[in-house]
């Protein structure tokens, strides 16, 4: 027979903030139904805040992954208000309940909106809007754990990016495969922190927003990632026949345009999203490794455009793109070939997939051979093409680098073109 956890036996802590500016949490109550078995918490906000749940047996976490079916005034943006309700269904997701004698409690956090949590979900489907996202202090919290499908198909899963005023190295000196006229090493500190997708836009998501699926490859396709769009399918029109790109509409510093993918996913989710500039870009993949490392923290050892560390981190040309190494594969090719599905390899250290490798990713910049005098800043300046980066299934190892820098027309729909985004949401 399962164990009730009785009102009784439950120390409840309210966290505080240390700094009494930010937002507070008082008055907490907990309780449970004898019947339903269900946990309810009550408590007061002074301001507005995400709100997010921890339980703790002894004062040690129960891990996120035990608090999950949590509904009401949690995991997400709250009003500031009294008697927010919170219910969470223990006997779902923490079925061994093995907290013997001792106490129980559950420390309830208000994050201000300038310092959000680690993860956000942002829904797009017909049901999503604004203010419908969701937020999570770590991985574990996720709900289904960050590499559950919904986050590939009807899901964005964001991740915070703390780059606000680090110093760090852009370009590189010395890597193999390193183009001397475009990779520059220069000191770059970026003036705010962001999100940025855990995944690449996969084919679903694309069609969620859009309606419309470009890609050329059709087998596998709900979770593979979207390619075959240009920059402008992505910013300045949606590509279809009924929409045409803008000329103007939708260049950077102006918004997307309205018909854009991005502009539809503003739209529908009232979130500042874009494309990540290609300093943000480079210093995501990077995750905190310096040149001669892949994002991961592992040596580069690329010998013969192969690497035996990018093996294990991303798709390319000798790890499954084309066949043997040098056969483009066919559009309707399983996802052994070509395009994986997303977040088939391990991810960086900072929890990102596929920042080496699978497709290109477009950049929101102009491209420029000397990007050194921007400080990291988003080259803006008209041009001719726009960057890409992270190489793709048909590139080489060292095309793969994160310091590695292409460039191409806004409107090239290559097959191995797509994009992850970024958004500034929660983080004012």
């Amino acid at each position: 027979m399962k164990r009730i956890i009785r009102y009784s036996a439950i120390l409840l802590a309210a966290a505080a903030c240390a700094d009494p500016a930010d937002p507070q949490i008082s008055n907490v109550r907990l309780g449970q139904n004898n019947i339903s078995r269900r946990v309810t918490v009550k408590y007061n906000l002074d301001e507005a805040a995400v709100v997010t749940m921890d339980v703790l047996t002894n004062g040690v976490s129960i891990g996120g992954a035990n608090i999950q079916h949590v509904s009401g005034d949690c995991f997400r943006k709250v009003a500031a208000g009294n008697d927010h309700v919170v219910e969470w269904d223990p006997y779902l997701s923490w079925p061994d309940q093995k907290f013997g004698a001792g106490v129980v409690s559950v420390r309830m956090t208000a994050w201000a909106l300038d310092n959000t949590p680690d993860y956000m979900a942002v829904d797009i489907t017909a049901t999503g809007g604004a203010d419908t996202q969701t937020y999570y202090p770590a991985a574990d919290f996720v709900p289904g754990g960050v590499t559950n499908g919904i986050y590939k198909t009807t899901k964005l899963l964001m991740r915070k990016i703390m780059a606000k005023g680090v110093e760090w190295t852009m370009g590189s000196v010395a890597e193999s495969g390193r183009d001397t006229t475009r990779e520059t090493s220069h000191l770059v500190k970026l003036d705010a922190n962001y999100y940025i997708g855990v995944y690449e836009i996969t084919q679903t998501q694309w069609q969620q927003v859009t309606g419309y699926n470009p890609s050329n490859f059709t087998t596998d396709r709900t979770m593979r990632p979207v390619e075959q769009v240009s920059y402008t399918d992505i910013r300045q029109g949606n590509g279809t026949a009924s929409s045409a790109a803008s000329a103007t509409g939708g260049v950077y510093p102006a918004p997307p345009h309205d018909d854009s993918f991005l502009g539809l996913l503003r739209d529908k989710t009232k979130l500042d999203f874009d494309l990540p500039s290609e300093a943000q870009w480079e210093f995501a993949a990077r995750a905190g490794n310096g040149e001669g490392y892949w994002g991961d923290g592992s040596a580069m050892r690329i010998s013969s455009k192969k690497d035996a560390g990018l093996d294990l981190l991303g798709r390319y040309q000798y790890n499954g793109g084309n066949i043997g190494g040098t056969t483009t594969p066919a559009a309707n090719c399983e996802a052994t070939n070509g395009t994986a599905i997303v977040g088939s390899y391990l991810p960086n250290a900072w929890g990102l997939y596929d920042m080496h490798g699978n497709v290109w990713e477009w950049c929101l910049d102009w491209h420029a051979d000397d990007i050194t005098a921007l400080n990291g800043a988003v080259n803006a300046v008209s041009g001719t093409t726009r960057v890409r980066r992270g190489g793709g299934w048909n590139s080489a190892a060292g095309d793969c680098r994160a310091a590695f820098r292409r460039d191409d027309s806004p409107t090239s729909r290559g097959i191995n073109r797509g994009f992850r985004v970024l958004c500034s949401a929660g983080l004012q």
